[in-house]
């Protein structure tokens, strides 16, 4: 037996010698694709992969050759990752050529070459890796890749955001939001594929991992809480219920955890998030802007699943807006969806771009304990990237309790940013932070505020801690106070 399904197995992994091989620390902006012979790419056929599944690597480099480096990121100590796997040295044909494009969605396309395999077996420990791509040449490049043993003993599950990660891939020169060689946004992807690599220039392959992600998980893995690791992809096939999978994310768990940036999400990921509440499962947004646009995941040109993400933002742009127009892919909160952000996780994204300071103004909530926090006492700069706030009334649970709120200047006018809790019916809390920049400041490393990290840290450590022990709503009901909070936009004085 795995010993991944006894009790304490995650402490023990933590325990292992860890190294801090796993980065890579040239100046990205010298080592721009194609750019010079040692730069190597990639990507895999599958963002999650599970016991005795074979995983396929589509790399391309000049290098004479090549190999994988497969780390699974934790805390070790503060080094942050353990070696799990090395490749044999590989041979590579070239494969650079430029990436094909479909004219009506502007999807860009590798079409590269499988460039070899590996299987997932028991050595393979449930978490969130980074397999580095390594040439001869002294490149080097991340594709991310989790684990997932639903067999594991587990209290909470961390849900990597890959459709928000692939949604601002500027690989082949254009994301969901831009056509980057043209620095327009009128010709972007309406349609974009995970048959590309992450472009290089995004964190080194990592995408949003090591910003919005690696902070949280480390801090997880040094407090040592049994979890279970998934991504955006598992959650829409448990919540589809496709392939005998329905309800499987969250199946003998206490609570799900969504990281940094979440922003797009398909109704199968949204109805499993819904169910997981309704089953008493807790529920943390550890960011903002989280389930904000509505995607459809579709197969790639060989049929494979969910290697497409759809995109059209206008109901008149998208195809299947007049056939089935429950999945036209607008935001969540528009018509003809109607259904905000606000109805599950309490706030809703409002801003962007913008710094402010989060204020506690409820300093004797749970989630606050050993923080020393006082009443209006402002964090600076906590609120930052994208930031959350109160929605419409009546589109948020009625005993929503604000923890944080302060005001944000945002396009000549002033808004109020909210961190919330509430309990459900069913037992499960529901949290949200309401910025970005939450799970940044837990490192301490890159965040220069030491009293802010600390707060932030034992915050978070609180509400890990009291999501793990069970339903959190039942042990903690929320105090339903946002209409004390809730202030109407108003012009910058």
């Amino acid at each position: 037996m795995a010993p991944y399904t006894s009790p304490g197995w995650l402490a023990a992994e933590n325990s292992l010698e860890g190294t801090s091989a796993w980065r890579i620390d040239y100046d990205i902006s010298s080592r721009r694709r194609a750019a010079m012979p040692g730069v190597i790419e990639g990507f895999a056929d599958t963002t999650s992969a599970r016991p005795g599944q074979t995983v396929s690597l589509y790399v391309a480099t000049a290098a004479p050759t090549w190999h994988v480096e497969a780390y699974r990121m934790g805390f070790y100590g503060g080094t942050l990752g353990r070696l799990i796997w090395r490749s044999d040295e590989l041979e590579q044909p070239w494969q650079f050529e430029e990436p094909s494009m479909e004219r009506e969605t502007r999807m860009h396309v590798s079409n590269w070459a499988a460039a070899t395999s590996f299987t997932v077996d028991d050595t393979w420990p449930p978490g969130s890796y980074l397999l580095k791509l390594v040439s001869s040449a002294e490149g080097a490049q991340y594709v991310p890749l989790t684990v997932r043993r639903d067999e594991c003993s587990a209290s909470l599950v961390v849900v990597s955001a890959v459709t928000t990660w692939q949604a601002y891939n500027p690989w082949g020169g254009r994301s969901l939001y831009e056509n980057f060689g043209a620095g327009s946004r009128f010709d972007r992807s309406k349609v974009v594929s995970f048959d590309r690599p992450y472009d290089l220039a995004y964190n080194w392959g990592s995408a949003d991992f090591l910003t919005h992600e690696l902070p949280l998980i480390a801090l997880i893995e040094e407090l040592g809480i049994d979890t279970a690791y998934a991504t955006d992809i598992d959650l829409h096939t448990s919540g589809l219920g496709e392939n005998d999978e329905r309800d499987a994310v969250f199946a003998n768990r206490s609570a799900l955890l969504t990281t940094g940036h979440d922003e797009y999400y398909s109704r199968g990921m949204r109805t499993c998030l819904e169910r997981a509440r309704d089953a008493g499962i807790n529920l943390a947004f550890f960011g903002a802007n989280a389930v904000y646009r509505h995607v459809r995941l579709e197969p790639n040109k060989d049929g494979l699943p969910y290697r497409q993400m759809a995109n059209y933002r206008s109901i008149n742009d998208d195809p299947l807006s007049k056939t089935d127009p429950m999945e036209a892919t607008v935001q969540w909160r528009n018509a003809p969806l109607n259904a905000p952000e606000s109805e599950l996780i309490g706030v809703q994204y409002f801003a962007a771009g913008i710094t402010a300071n989060l204020r506690v103004v409820n300093p004797s909530n749970w989630v606050f304990a050993d923080t020393d926090a006082r009443n209006g006492q402002a964090f600076r700069h906590l609120v930052s990237i994208e930031v959350d706030g109160l929605g419409p009334p009546g589109r948020e649970p009625e005993n929503l309790e604000v923890l944080a709120t302060g005001p944000v200047n945002y396009k000549d006018s002033v808004y109020n940013h909210a961190m919330t809790y509430y309990s459900h019916p069913s037992g499960a809390g529901i949290i949200a932070t309401g910025t970005i920049a939450w799970i940044n400041a837990l490192d301490a490393a890159v965040w220069s505020d030491e009293v802010t990290t600390k707060f932030v840290r034992t915050a978070t450590a609180n509400i890990l801690r009291a999501f793990a022990a069970g339903p959190c709503g039942a042990a903690h009901p929320s105090t339903g106070n946002a209409g004390r909070y809730r202030s109407s936009v108003k012009p910058r004085e």
